[in-house]
C-alpha cells in the first residue's frame, strides 16, 4: 500500500470510519458488489408469448402472469384480467395481485399485459396506433383492429392453453388505456363483464366516449358490466374535467345491468394514479365474486382457515 493511499484512507477514516473499511476492502480485496451486477431481478411468474396481429400485420408479445395455485389446483379455473401497457405495469399489477389475494378480497387471477418485441420499442407510438379509435372507424386500424385482435386471436389462444374462465374476463388500463377499455365495453358488449379505466382519455378523437354512450343509449337499455372508472384531482384539468363529466352523465344513465363505481384519487396526477386505481379497482369489479372468509394475516395469527 503505497504513502498516497495510506494517507487518503487515514483522512477518510478520521471523517468517516465504517467508509473508510469499506473503501480498503474493495480496493485490496476486490469489489464484491460488481458480481451483484450481474443478477437481475425477475417476475419468475410471468412468461412472455409472441403473436402477431393478422389485421395489421404488427408484432405483439403477451405477458401472462400464473397465480401461485396455478400448478397445484389442477381442477381449478381462473378469471382472467386482459391489462393494457404491460411493458410499463406488470411489476405494479404484480405486486398489487398478490397483496390483494394475501387479504383476501380477491380471487386469484390470470393476468394478461399487451406489450411490443424489441429492446427499444417506441411504446408511445406504438400504443397510440392500438389504443385510439381510427378518425375514419376503420375497422382494420386503432381500436378496432385491437379490439379484434384481441377477440378473435389473443381471447381464444389464452382459453385453449390457460384454465381460464370465459365467464370472468376483465380488461382495464390507464389514459389511452382506459379510452381502450371503455371503448371495448361499448363496442362488444359481454366480450368482458368487468372494466378497470384508470383516468381515461375520454374526450379522444372525432367520437368522444361521451359521443359513444349517447349513440349506445339511443338503442340499448343495458349494459352487462361492472366499471371501475377514475381519475386524479390533481391531474391537468383540460384532461381531468371531462372525466368528471362522463362520470356524471353515466351514472345518471341507468342502464339495466350496469354496476358502476366513479372514484376519485385525491392528490395525484396523470401517472400517479395507477397504484390506487389498480388496487381500488380490481376489489370492485371482483367484489361479487370475491373469496370468503379471513385475511392471510389473521389465519397467520389467529390459526383460522
Amino acid at each position: 500500500m503505497n504513502l498516497r493511499f495510506r494517507q487518503f484512507s487515514l483522512s477518510l477514516y478520521r471523517m468517516f470510519p465504517a467508509l473508510a473499511v469499506l473503501f480498503v476492502l474493495l480496493v485490496t480485496q476486490g469489489c464484491p458488489v460488481a458480481s451483484a451486477q450481474d443478477r437481475h431481478f425477475t417476475l419468475n411468474s410471468t412468461q412472455i408469448i409472441p403473436l402477431t396481429n393478422d389485421l395489421t400485420g404488427r408484432d405483439h408479445e403477451l405477458i401472462v402472469f400464473l397465480p401461485n395455485s396455478y400448478n397445484d389446483s389442477t381442477d381449478k379455473v381462473y378469471p382472467v384480467l386482459y391489462y393494457m401497457d404491460g411493458y410499463w405495469d406488470t411489476p405494479l399489477l404484480n405486486s398489487i395481485h398478490g397483496q390483494l389475494v394475501y387479504d383476501n378480497v380477491i380471487p386469484e387471477l390470470i393476468m394478461v399485459g399487451f406489450s411490443y418485441p424489441g429492446k427499444d420499442a417506441n411504446y408511445g407510438a406504438l400504443r397510440g396506433g392500438d389504443l385510439a379509435p381510427s378518425s375514419k372507424n376503420d375497422d382494420k386500424k386503432g381500436a378496432a383492429a385491437f379490439l379484434q385482435f384481441i377477440e378473435k386471436s389473443v381471447i381464444p389462444f389464452i382459453e385453449s392453453r390457460y384454465r381460464a374462465d370465459p365467464a370472468h374476463r376483465a380488461i382495464s388500463g390507464n389514459s389511452l388505456g382506459g379510452l381502450f377499455t371503455v371503448y371495448a365495453m361499448y363496442e362488444k358488449p359481454g366480450l368482458f363483464q368487468r372494466f378497470i379505466a384508470i383516468s381515461p382519455a375520454v374526450g379522444w378523437g372525432p367520437q368522444s366516449l361521451p359521443a359513444r354512450d349517447e349513440a349506445y343509449a339511443a338503442e340499448n337499455s343495458s349494459m352487462p358490466a361492472r366499471l371501475f372508472l377514475s381519475y386524479g384531482s390533481d391531474e391537468y384539468p383540460p384532461f381531468r374535467d371531462p372525466i368528471i363529466a362522463f362520470q356524471d352523465q353515466l351514472a345518471n344513465r341507468h342502464y339495466e345491468g350496469f354496476a358502476l363505481l366513479n372514484y376519485k384519487i385525491d392528490g395525484e396526477r396523470h401517472s400517479g394514479v395507477k397504484s390506487e386505481g389498480y388496487s381500488r379497482g380490481l376489489r370492485w369489479v371482483f367484489k361479487d365474486i370475491a373469496p370468503k372468509g379471513p385475511s392471510g394475516l389473521e389465519r397467520e395469527i389467529s390459526g383460522r382457515h
